[in-house]
This record gives C-alpha cells, sequence and structure tokens, in this order.
C-alpha cells in the first residue's frame, strides 16, 4: 500500500510539471500534495546499519524530500525555479536508487 501511495505522488509530480503551462492555477496544487508526500516519505526512511555510503545516500534523500518542497513553492510564486529544483531532485533521486540498489546486493 506505501509503494502505491508513493508512486501516485510521484505521479502527481510528473502532471503537475507537465501541466504547469497550460493549467497554471492548478498545477502548484497537485505538486504540492505529491511532494508532501514524497517529503515525508523520504524523511519517514532511515538507515540504521554501518555503511557509511547508504547512510550518506539517506541524507541526500532527505535533501531530495526539501527540494520537492522547494519546487512547489517556487510553482506558487510563478517562478522557474521549479524547474532548476524539479531537475536536480529527479537526478539525485536517481543516483540515490542507483547506489542503494548496488549497495544492498
Amino acid at each position: 500500500m506505501k509503494n502505491i501511495i508513493i508512486n501516485i505522488s510521484y505521479l502527481l509530480v510528473v502532471v503537475a510539471a507537465v501541466a504547469y503551462m497550460p493549467f497554471q492555477q492548478y498545477a502548484p496544487y497537485l505538486m504540492v500534495v505529491g511532494g508532501a508526500v514524497l517529503f515525508v516519505s523520504h524523511f519517514a526512511e532511515k538507515y540504521d546499519g554501518n555503511n557509511i555510503r547508504l547512510k550518506r545516500i539517506y541524507f541526500i534523500r532527505h535533501l531530495i524530500g526539501l527540494l520537492y518542497g522547494l519546487s512547489a513553492y517556487f510553482m506558487f510564486q510563478h517562478k522557474n525555479y521549479w524547474v532548476i529544483c524539479l531537475m536536480l531532485s529527479a537526478l539525485l533521486e536517481l543516483y540515490t536508487v542507483w547506489v542503494i540498489s548496488k549497495e544492498t546486493k
């Protein structure tokens, strides 16, 4: 159930990014909902092991949650900085998923 909610929130973030130009009044709300769920889910993740690399990766995932919130804020301000924040969060998300899958093998 948790994975379904997280996948829906990723979908909301993507829909908000695509729908920003034609629907500027509605897209920030989609970004807030999706970003808030991702923010909470990233901060709920904890790593209690001894692997320093994974500790750093989970810290980066906390920063990714903040970037989702920051992109929603910039969307409400109608500034294009939200694109930079969203792109950074997406690239960091790809990197962290890759490293976590590599380290847990």
